[in-house]
């Protein structure tokens, strides 16, 4: 384990150094959701779309956990760059102690009303009994990936971005394994069917977590863990302070994406089918990105921490520059190949006219997401967690969601005019993220 100075030196050295392993990480990860993705698709367009279903309800409860990491980011980021590393041992600490916390509400809730959440959406009853089946089995493990994820964002914001990407490594390759041996029982385990991916991810999330704390170990004598582990209820309410805005901005944006799909549902059963494919192939060409916009809160944080916000907002711009890049070549790779890649999830071509039809409308608008989520992760890096989450509440619930109720209608598009709807939202939070951040405010905040 090698923690990197990112207040010194080349920027776009340092933000390579610690972006690379961040996208190599989720590119493993994406992987995985495909893999998922592929073994369940082998069971049918219902399970495909209930785990899609599932998944997005998941998102929602989890909005908590996304903002809670945001703030840890932000935290310790900053800490590190000032040098004060027991503290930022300390922040560390606290955020473990609030998701074990968040992570049994969400766990209560995804259990007792797993069935209750699906059917709010409308979706059939074969698609409900799929996603409530997954769901169960993720809710009652949630704990582990809550606190994985936070250990994992620990690591990134001292610049260790090589320990989670070999855990995640690890993993992946245990999650790949035991994937078609849960969901269609191999050997002496008994075919789970969907609730067999679910265990898979909640088991190898545990795997882990353990792996992260004991790796933990080794900077015990630098962030003096062992002499922090009490609940420290003033920096809790610091943290929260500068988490909920982003547990806002993830709720706005997971309820949103809950009532597209509610919207979708409405097309039917192969409509819902070819958005559950699209959303995974769609977040498997961002993780990359993902890891790019990581690396560049990272930077703001530390480099504000170091007194030198010239070099966070270089920092920002260059990692902007990297990934609407690489949006720009998966936007001609899904243009010429959509097609093709929806086939390999779907084999019996159903559900593939709806898919082709959301890469034809959204892809071209890649560059400008990429954009978006580099400037919302440089400002959550600064602390100013306040002003993504007013652009997604902007785009998101005041933009997209009225006008994928109104343009099918009145355009007389169908489903094609929802994919409008979400390309507009698209475009209006960017020229609001670009419009913040270009504001500077965020580089004297106080957290």
């Amino acid at each position: 384990m090698k923690s990197i100075d990112l207040t010194k030196g080349p920027i776009s050295r340092s933000l390579i150094i610690i972006a690379a392993p961040l996208v190599a990480g989720n590119i493993l990860q994406g992987m995985v959701e495909v893999v998922d993705l592929f073994f369940v698709g082998r069971l049918s367009p219902a399970a495909i779309g209930g785990v899609g279903l599932s998944i997005s309800v998941i998102f929602v409860l989890m909005t908590l956990i996304i903002g809670l990491s945001g703030g840890t980011t932000a935290f310790v980021s900053r800490y590190y760059g000032e040098g004060n590393y027991p503290y930022a041992g300390r922040v560390l600490i606290q955020a473990l102690i609030l998701g074990l916390i968040f992570s049994l509400m969400i766990s209560v809730v995804g259990t007792l009303f797993a069935t209750d959440l699906l059917e709010l959406f409308g979706a059939p009853e074969e698609v409900v009994i799929e996603g409530a089946a997954y769901l169960r089995v993720l809710s009652l493990g949630i704990v582990t990936l809550v606190e994985f994820w936070i250990v994992s964002a620990f690591f990134q914001s001292i610049g260790d971005t090589k320990t989670p990407l070999l855990i995640i490594l690890v993993i992946n390759l245990l999650n790949i394994v035991l994937n078609p041996v849960l969901i269609f029982g191999i050997g002496i385990a008994p075919a789970m069917g969907v609730s067999g991916a679910a265990a898979a991810t909640v088991i190898t999330r545990a795997v882990g977590l353990g792996i992260g704390v004991m790796l933990l170990g080794p900077l015990n004598r630098q962030m003096e863990f062992t002499r922090q582990a009490e609940a420290d209820v003033c920096l809790m309410r610091r943290i929260l302070r500068v988490a909920v805005p982003n547990m806002v901005q993830s709720g706005v944006r997971s309820v949103s994406y809950l009532i597209m799909y509610i919207i979708i549902v409405s097309y039917g059963t192969l409509a819902l089918s070819a958005f559950g494919i699209v959303s995974r192939i769609e977040m498997l060409a961002l993780m990359p990105g993902f890891g790019i916009a990581t690396a560049a809160a990272v930077m703001v944080g530390q480099n504000l921490g170091a007194g030198d916000p010239d070099r966070s907002e270089a920092s920002a711009w260059k990692a902007l520059e990297l990934y609407a890049g690489f949006m720009a070549v998966i936007t001609v790779l899904f243009l010429m190949f959509g097609a093709r890649i929806t086939e390999f999830f779907d084999p019996s071509g159903l559900s593939n006219p709806y898919a082709i039809s959301y890469f034809l409308v959204i892809s071209p608008f890649y560059v400008l997401i990429a954009i978006a989520i580099v400037l919302s992760f440089a400002l959550n890096g600064a602390g100013d967690t306040r002003k993504p989450m007013y652009a997604t509440l902007l785009s998101y619930l005041l933009v997209q969601v009225p006008l994928a109720l109104i343009i099918p209608d009145l355009t007389g598009t169908g489903i094609v005019g929802v994919w409008y709807a979400m390309a507009i939202g698209i475009l209006v939070q960017t020229v609001a993220l670009y419009l913040m951040f270009r504001s500077g405010k965020w580089r004297n905040i106080k957290i």
